[in-house]
Order: structure tokens, then sequence, then C-alpha cells
């Protein structure tokens, strides 16, 4: 009777030791996967960072240039301007146009499949979560508004009326394909003046959304890259 008592305390603890091998590798199998999400985010998070900074770079210039223009009581260039000067502030002013597209396939990878059950950190899943379900999608919004205002207004004038035309690269550079028309700067110079009062609130609003995006950005990855020295 001990003999068999003694056989199935054997059985049941053999069990227990399987079961918990068997936790122990899903554990390791979960923290394996979870530490893949992490780089697969921080990957994506910092192309992200680098996209927000050129536009916020190009903004900048943008909403100042839009300032000078709107607080200036007359036409500061009626008697004159130098063409490269003209040429660089309407190229400065032509960057606000530059957008912002977050890259989001990582995150509705993980949510959509419920893999954010597996990051043990409740903080950065909250902060995940603030970042692409309301800054990324409050700044697309804003965006939007501007993107419209630039491409039928600001810019259809600047274009068509004022004949300057150009394009940024990668690296931020402007390329002049058509030099501003300084005569016909002067002409449409109240118009031009307009259309930047039109579209200087919005693009200010969509500017200081990304700085807080560039803020959010920065505190996440710094928590991701402590979750990956941990292991």
């Amino acid at each position: 009777m001990l003999y068999a008592i003694g056989e199935i305390v054997l059985v049941v603890i053999g069990i227990l030791i399987a079961l918990q091998i068997n936790t122990w590798n899903e554990t390791r199998k979960s923290r394996a996967v979870a530490r893949e999400i992490y780089i697969n985010l921080l990957t994506s998070m910092q192309q992200d960072s680098m996209e927000v900074k050129r536009a916020i770079l190009l903004q900048t210039r943008s909403l100042a240039i839009q300032k000078d223009l709107i607080l200036s009581p007359q036409n500061p260039y009626a008697q004159g301007v130098d063409q490269d000067t003209l040429d660089q502030k309407l190229g400065y002013l032509f960057g606000g146009i530059m957008s912002f597209y977050p890259k989001s396939g990582v995150y509705e990878l993980i949510t959509s499949n419920n893999s954010m059950e597996l990051l043990e950190s409740d903080q950065i899943k909250s902060r995940l979560i603030n970042l692409y379900d309301f800054q990324y999608k409050r700044y697309q919004d804003v965006d939007a508004t501007v993107d419209q205002k630039f491409h039928n207004q600001l810019n259809s004038l600047i274009r068509k009326k004022i004949r300057f035309l150009g394009t940024y690269n990668a690296q931020s550079e402007f390329t002049f394909l058509s030099h501003a028309d300084p005569d016909r700067f002067n002409a449409n110079y109240e118009e031009l003046v307009s259309e930047c009062r039109d579209v200087y609130g919005a693009l200010s609003t969509g500017r200081n959304y990304l700085l807080q995006i560039q803020e959010s950005l920065e505190e996440l990855m710094a928590l991701i890259r402590t979750e990956l020295n941990k292991d």
C-alpha cells in the first residue's frame, strides 16, 4: 500500500515538474516574442522620430516667414529684393506643406493579434495607446486641414501667380525648379499675406502637436531600451 502511494506521489511530482518546465518554456517564448516586439517598435519609432524632426524643422521655417509677412505693416520688398533672398524666403515658406506620416504597421499588428498582452510594462502599453491612438490621429486631423489650405490656396498662389516652384529632398534640401518673379511677388503680396494668415493658425497647431509627438517618442524609446537591457 505504501509502495503504491509512493508511486502515486512520484507520478504527481513528475506531472508538476513537467508542468513547471512547460510554464518556464512558455514564459521564455513569451519573453522572446515581447523582445522582438520591442525591437520592431523601437525601429519604427526611430524612423518616425527622424521624420518628425524633419517636419518640425521645415514647418518652423515656414511659420517664421509667415509671421514676418503677417506682422509687416507694408511690403518690405516693394523697393526691390535680391533674387536669392526672395527664393530662400519662398522656399522656406513652401516647406510648410511637408507632413509627417507615421509608421503604424507594427503597432497595428500587435493590437490586432493581441500581442500587446505580452508586454509586461503597463507604462509602455499606456504610452503606446496614447501615441498611436490619440496623438498621431489628432495630428493627422489638423494636418489634413493644413494640407488642403496649402495645396489649394497658398502653394497654388506661389506656383501659379508668383511662378515659384521647387522640391525638398530627404535631407530637407530645397531644389529650385523655377525662380520667383519679383514683379509678380510684389503684385500678389497682399494676397500672399492673406493666405498666410489663413494657414498660420492650423500649421502652428500642427507643429505644436509634432513637438509633443517627438517628446512622446523620445520617452517611449527610452522606456523600451530599458526593457531590452533587462534581458
